[in-house]
């Protein structure tokens, strides 16, 4: 689990370092009446997340004062969908976005096709 702390730190970071084409959080519809509220909802978040197919998961944690955050990491394709929730004081936020592994921009469902079409070595035009 240790190793799995700093590649998610720069998956996290990334957006970070490219904020022009940051995904922009989407307000939730859950309210909160507090800050204290929905930090623990950002809890009960991660708990459940620990019950789902997650491959990582971080927070939730402090970015600045009244800025508390938690992402979540999946398998997606050939890369990572990351998930972050934030709260802004009571106000509850997500965004989220891909990282490919590959370098692919868009986000197609893997299939045995296209998995076949990655194997080099089924490609029958390769060098002998």
């Amino acid at each position: 689990m240790h190793r799995l702390i700093l590649p998610l730190s720069l998956l996290i970071a990334a957006p970070a370092l490219a904020a022009p084409g940051e995904a922009p959080f989407a307000a939730s519809n859950q309210s909160f009446a507090i800050a204290a509220a929905c930090r623990t909802r950002l809890m009960e978040i991660v708990a459940e997340a620990r019950q789902a197919n997650h491959v990582a998961i971080e927070g939730p944690y402090e970015v600045a004062a009244g800025d508390v955050r938690a992402h979540l990491v999946r398998i997606s394709g050939s890369g990572h969908r990351i998930t972050e929730h934030r709260c802004a004081g009571e106000k509850l936020s997500t965004r989220t976005w891909r990282h490919s592994m590959d370098g692919a921009e868009d986000e197609a469902p893997e299939t045995i096709d296209s998995m076949a079409a990655k194997a080099e070595w089924l490609k029958k035009d390769r060098a002998k």
